[in-house]
């Protein structure tokens, strides 16, 4: 006996089976994580020290997150002492938000700006800031224009360890 199926069958026949891989396929990829998706839990972070002289004392930061193409930078903060971060502007955009540690003050062309638990502050790039941190913040930033600072002096050093803000503004 001849077996007789038609063209019309076999392409029908032809479009179930890829349907039928490509849902297969389609659940097989749904358990697999995403590539994309970064994930990094406090025991991950790699700290590094802002101020090396200062030991266990120094102000630290870990990268987040720091894209390749645009430059975007997350980065946490954490000061175990207060500290003052001298005068200094990015190119683009810099965000701040406070998760812990009490107020933090930034000071821009004499203006004082006092930022609480849960704030959030943005500067767009090239204006001239400086900061007073407390200690026992920690603190979410995001550098649009990578982590790059441009200090007007110097960066942070052992001076500027334990440094509250003065009682006022300074002025430029």
């Amino acid at each position: 006996m001849k077996n007789n199926i038609s063209l019309k069958t076999t392409l029908r026949m032809m479009v179930a089976g890829v349907a039928l891989l490509g849902t297969t396929l389609a659940t097989a990829a749904a358990d697999e994580p995403d590539a994309s998706i970064i994930l990094k839990n406090p025991g991950s972070l790699k700290w590094e020290k802002t101020i090396p002289e200062l030991g266990d004392r120094s102000p630290e930061y870990a990268i987040l997150h720091s894209d390749p193409k645009t430059k975007l930078t997350t980065l946490m903060f954490r000061t175990p002492i207060p500290v003052h971060i001298p005068a200094h502007t990015h190119d683009l955009a810099e965000t701040h938000v406070i998760l812990v540690g009490g107020t933090h003050t930034f000071d821009s062309k004499g203006v004082r700006y006092n930022i609480e638990n849960g704030g959030f502050f943005r500067a767009p790039g090239g204006v001239v800031h400086e900061a007073w941190l407390p200690a026992g913040s920690q603190t979410l930033n995001i550098l649009e224009s990578g982590w790059a600072v441009n200090w007007l002096r110097e960066g942070p050093t052992v001076a500027d360890a334990d440094q509250y803000p003065p009682k006022e503004p300074q002025g430029n």
